[in-house]
Order: structure tokens, then C-alpha cells, then sequence
């Protein structure tokens, strides 16, 4: 018989979520999405989908603002 502690799946991804939230390379809000939605218990495929759309939508309009705004000076 083996020893060695196996995670539980919710163990695998609180540890997994938690790394990608200290990579600074990831962007934040995408991170945001997803643990918000892990520790409400409400990670679905369809939720994390519309989150992940949501958060790209949001970089989108933001990126366009700032164009807009370099443009303006």
C-alpha cells in the first residue's frame, strides 16, 4: 500500500489557481475570473467560458481607449 498523500481534485486546482495568480506574465483579470468563480464553487465550463470571453472583452474596449486617448495628444 503507497504512503504518499493524493490530492483531492479541488486540492490540485486551489494549488493551481494559486500559482497562476502570482505569474505576473498572466493577466490578471483572467486569473481574477477564474479564481472568483473557484472559490464561489461555480467552475463550469460555460461560466469560465463567458468569464474568459468577458475579461478578453474588457482588455479589448481598454486597449481601444488608450489607443484612442495616444491618439488625442
Amino acid at each position: 500500500m503507497t504512503t504518499e498523500n493524493i490530492k483531492t481534485a479541488p486540492e490540485v486546482i486551489t494549488e493551481f489557481l494559486d500559482a497562476q495568480a502570482k505569474d505576473e506574465g498572466l493577466d490578471a483579470d483572467t486569473v481574477a475570473a477564474v479564481s472568483t468563480l473557484r472559490e464561489d464553487d461555480d467552475l463550469s465550463k460555460v461560466k469560465l467560458l463567458r468569464k474568459l470571453e468577458d475579461a478578453r472583452k474588457a482588455a479589448l474596449k481598454a486597449n481601444v481607449a488608450s489607443t484612442e486617448e495616444a491618439s488625442d495628444d
